[in-house]
């Protein structure tokens, strides 16, 4: 029996005691095997479709495990495109696992992911879709689901097809003036050819343009906070994450380690960190969790450089620009674009100040006192609801095929210009639709699928 088409079974909902639990069977044979433990067996091998059956289950005759729904669900109309059966039984894990050890007697567990592999290779979902299975399940805020759900429903992979289906029209023109080059019929339009391409070149572009913002939806925006000791960085961290989750103290130096949450901004994912006061200290301990902050700060998708306002001198606007202008000055100069000066403690001031390009204000003791900060945050790494009303990029791999796609267009366009002729041409569109096709599945190598599958729970 072909190894993806043998029966698995693999619980499909955590562990531990809850109302119910669900077991989950797919492959070959599947409803006969599940037919042999059940009262009503007939009924099961008879059942069509999406059809419910209660049931008792048994080990053996005389020794019944558990009152269960059986659902089922015939080839091709399932989530994997086999035979399945799913077992809803009581939420005891004892119960689970006697129900699963009377049926791995004639079956093995899944692999990771291994129900989304089959859906795969069955033709249910293509291999983008597949990873959006995944993303979905581990999206960490409302706009990470939004998008994978997206890429689930197929808006990214239909715009990639319609790209392929358009380099594939401009590799014909180029096929078709290679075997017809010697017979006297018209010559190809080469100024229309480069138009073609020119046109899907800047839509590719657009698409790997927003991959950045693609990819911090989905793994989360990173966020350091940064400043000397007593800068305010562990209050804003807890007021972030809404319960106090660092230590905070009048004393400098409390943060040694940094910390790490995950929060959720307007609905976007964020990764905040929490770190050692920045300062010439010569105690090792404190030393080594200063060195940490700048290896943070350079894996940061922004650094929220905290000032204490209440202690600046005069507070002018003009002492403002220039403790502004010293902290960038202290920084190391590709840490300057992502870094935003946050003038912590505003509540603090004899008068209100208005945030401006010198630095946000903030207060983690009024109620509105973080809103600027949030919303400057998402405005400086250009996140907003319009980016999930079109096909996004959303993963690491799929903006580094995309990438080969790019430079196979960009070397199509120029072998045209160059008169290199059209054989260089219509193989560089056709590297370029290949690395497509790598996003899709369409073309993938065993390697590259257990990476991808090997990520995922297993019953998934």
């Amino acid at each position: 029996m072909n190894l993806y088409s043998e029966p698995i079974l693999a619980p499909i909902t955590p562990a531990g005691y809850a109302a119910i639990s669900v077991i989950r069977l797919s492959g070959t044979g599947c409803i006969e095997l599940v037919a042999k433990h059940v009262k009503h067996s007939a009924k099961l091998l008879k059942s069509p479709s999406h059809r419910l059956i209660h049931t008792t289950l048994y080990s053996e005759p005389g020794q019944d495990i558990d009152d269960v729904l059986l659902s089922v669900f015939r080839a091709p109309n399932s989530y994997t495109g086999e035979d399945c059966v799913e077992i809803s039984c009581h939420g005891n894990p004892n119960i689970v696992n006697r129900i699963m050890e009377c049926l791995l007697q004639h079956c093995r567990m899944a692999k990771p992911g291994e129900f989304t592999l089959r859906a795969y290779l069955n033709s249910k979902l293509d291999l983008s879709q597949a990873e959006a299975v995944n993303d979905l399940i581990n999206a960490q805020a409302s706009k990470a689901e939004s998008a994978a759900l997206m890429q689930l429903h197929g808006y990214l992979s239909q715009y990639l097809r319609q790209i392929g289906q358009r380099i594939t029209e401009a590799r014909l023109h180029c096929e078709l003036a290679i075997d017809f080059a010697d017979q006297d019929l018209p010559q190809i339009d080469l100024d229309a050819l480069s138009e073609s391409i020119d046109s899907i070149l800047h839509d590719a572009r657009e698409l790997e343009a927003k991959g950045q913002q693609g990819k911090i939806i989905r793994d989360g925006i990173k966020v350091v906070l940064a400043g000397a000791p007593n800068a305010g960085k562990s209050s804003l961290f807890n007021a972030l994450l809404q319960h106090n989750r660092a230590i905070v103290t009048p004393h400098p130096g409390t943060t040694r380690d940094y910390l790490e949450e995950c929060i959720s901004l307007s609905g976007f994912p964020v990764v905040i960190y929490d770190t050692a006061g920045l300062r010439d200290s010569d105690h090792e301990i404190e030393s080594l969790g200063i060195a940490q902050s700048y290896v943070l700060m350079r894996q940061a998708d922004i650094i929220l450089y905290l000032i204490d306002s209440s202690k600046i001198s005069g507070q002018t606007e003009e002492s403002i620009s220039e403790q502004s202008l010293l902290v960038q000055s202290t920084l190391p100069p590709e840490l300057w674009n992502k870094t935003i000066i946050v003038f912590s403690k505003a509540d603090l001031l004899p008068q209100p100040k208005q945030s401006n390009q010198a630095g946000i204000f903030c207060s983690v003791q009024e109620p509105d006192g973080l809103k600027v900060l949030s919303e400057t945050i998402l405005k400086r790494l250009m996140l907003s609801e319009e980016l999930l009303h079109k096909p996004l990029i959303t993963n690491a791999r799929h903006l580094a095929a995309l990438q080969k796609c790019i430079a196979g267009l960009i070397q199509a366009k120029h072998s045209l210009e160059s008169c290199q002729g059209f054989e260089f041409t219509a193989f560089e569109l056709a590297t370029a639709s290949s690395a497509l096709e790598e996003i899709l599945g369409v073309i993938s190598t065993d390697d590259l699928l257990e990476k991808i599958f090997s990520n995922f729970c297993i019953g998934k």
